[in-house]
Parts: C-alpha cells; structure tokens; sequence
C-alpha cells in the first residue's frame, strides 16, 4: 500500500516523495509510541508513560485480529493507525495479560494519583465490551501523523488503507470515538470521511465524546478530509 506525492518523470524524485503506508512491526512500536505522545500529550493512555504504550502497541501488533500501520517517508515514520477487529477478543486478552501492565500502571500512579479515576474506569470498559460492540465490528482505537505532516491528507490515506484492511478481516462495521468539544477539525474530518454519529456519552464527570461508525464493506469514502 503506498500513497505517492506529485513528483516529475525520474523515479528517483518519485521515491524521495512518496508516503509509503504499510503493516507496522516490532521496529516500528518506538516510533509509533513517539508520534502517539507528539499527537496526544495530556491523553490519558500518554499519561500512564512509553512503557504502557509500548507494551499497549505490542499486544495490537501480536493479536490476531489488530491492524497497525504505519507511513513512512525515506525511512522515517509519518504517523500511524491502529486498532482491532473483535475488540471483545481483544479486551479480553489485554485483561488476561494484565500483569504485564501492571508495573506501568502503578509507576504512573506514583507519579499522577489522580489518574486512579481513569484507571477505574477503563478497567470497567474492558469488562462491559461484550455488551457494547456489534458482531463482527472494529475499533479504530488510534490515528496520529507528526505535527509537522498535519493537514495534507495523510490522515485521509491513512484511514482509507485501515478500512481497506479491516475489509480484508471481514469486518463489517468500524467504530471509533473522540472528544466532542474544543474538538471541531478532528470530528469534522470523520464526518467527511462518511463516518455517522451513533452516540454521544461522558466520558468521567465532564468530558463527553462521540462515538462515530462507518459500513466497513462501503469502499466509498467522501475526499474531504485533511487530517
């Protein structure tokens, strides 16, 4: 999968250019934990350090239903996009491999005891995914690209080339959720993608987000978005 920028006739000027979207790997997990906290700094899974990140990515990579991807442009990471068909399978295997997490988890709440509040409440979401996701559905869990890549459409090829692997996995629904407020490009560049609201929830006391879903066997996506 690749995603080339206007260039001249030489092949060469051809390579120097282009955004190659492909399948990440183990060598690829330190530069997606560093676009993933670039890209989202006061988040909470950023909060809980690179070690939880690293050891998150890992087990999206190993699962057998997880797709990350990556682009790269001369060898160097462009951002990513991740997430998991069946995410009550996956879930489940991130709660049954819980104690690799733990030591992570307990440094950040030495560090931050007010992230106990949160902890609480993605412990909870782990357990409540039966009840939450369709059959045969995927979570679009992460999107990033470095800050300096932001609004030239590499968002847009990256997400086209996510569904595009979700269809492969014979998925038949994707979801996804963001922050609704103080939030209008991001969810703007979902909508022009063909992403529907299906919900609208808060998340803790005060943040609410919505929840958006696309048809995963739907090809059609709407060239608007610039993320």
């Amino acid at each position: 999968m690749s995603r080339a920028c206007n260039a001249d006739s030489h092949s060469d000027a051809v390579r120097n250019c282009a955004d190659v979207i492909r399948r990440a790997g183990a060598d690829d997990l330190p530069g997606i934990v560093e676009i993933h906290q670039k890209s989202f700094s006061n988040f909470f899974l950023t909060r809980l350090g690179s070690d939880f990140l690293h050891r998150y990515y890992k087990l999206v990579l190993e699962y057998r239903g997880g797709i990350v991807l990556v682009s790269e442009r001369q060898n160097v990471l462009q951002g990513f996009a991740c997430g998991f068909v069946d995410p009550v399978g996956f879930y489940r295997g991130m709660w049954c491999t819980k104690l690799s997490f733990t030591a992570p988890v307990l440094s950040a709440l030495v560090r931050q005891p007010s992230l106990m509040k949160e902890v609480l409440y993605g412990v909870r979401r782990i357990h409540n995914t039966a009840a939450v996701w369709p059959e045969a559905s995927c979570e679009l869990s992460s999107i990033a690209v470095v800050p300096e890549r932001a609004g030239n459409g590499l968002g847009k090829a990256l997400v086209e080339s996510f569904l595009a692997e979700t269809r492969s996995l014979d998925a038949r629904s994707v979801y996804l959720t963001t922050d609704a407020e103080g939030n209008d490009a991001v969810n703007a560049f979902y909508r022009s993608l063909g992403f529907r609201q299906t919900n609208r929830f808060v998340h803790g006391r005060r943040r609410w987000m919505n929840e958006y879903a696309i048809d995963a066997c739907d090809d059609r996506i709407e060239s608007c978005g610039t993320l």
